[in-house]
């Protein structure tokens, strides 16, 4: 009993220690884009003018928007990618792993009443 419990928590370090590093390669490469992306932010919108040959300012007004949506919305995902992984999980999904975790217990425990293999 006390190995698997050595190897459980040993199961879940290593785990934690994936989804750290997972969440460090993905700050890595959106920093190396937000770089690349501010860098040449007008050279892209040049080149989606040139391309489109669009001159409403509707037009420019939506794609200097979503030039600068882009590592805005990425960078609330990496935000949210490391909460997770540090686990600072909001109260919802607390309360719902809680409930979660008590329905399937139960659930358990009621199979085994029901099919007579109680232990």
């Amino acid at each position: 009993m006390k190995n698997h419990k050595i190897n459980t928590k040993y199961e879940n370090a290593l785990k934690h220690v994936k989804e750290l590093k997972e969440f460090y390669q993905h700050l890595f490469i959106y920093i190396i884009f937000v770089v690349v992306w501010l860098l040449f932010k007008e050279q892209i919108i040049t080149f989606v003018i040139a391309k489109t040959e669009a001159t409403d300012s509707g037009f420019m007004y939506w794609l200097n928007i979503n030039v600068a949506l882009i590592p805005v919305l990425w960078g609330i995902g990496v935000l949210i990618h490391g909460l997770y992984v540090y686990r600072l999980k909001f109260s919802i999904v607390k309360d719902w792993e809680s409930r979660k975790i008590k329905e399937f217990m139960e659930e358990e425990e009621n199979s085994k009443v029901k099919n007579g293999h109680w232990q």
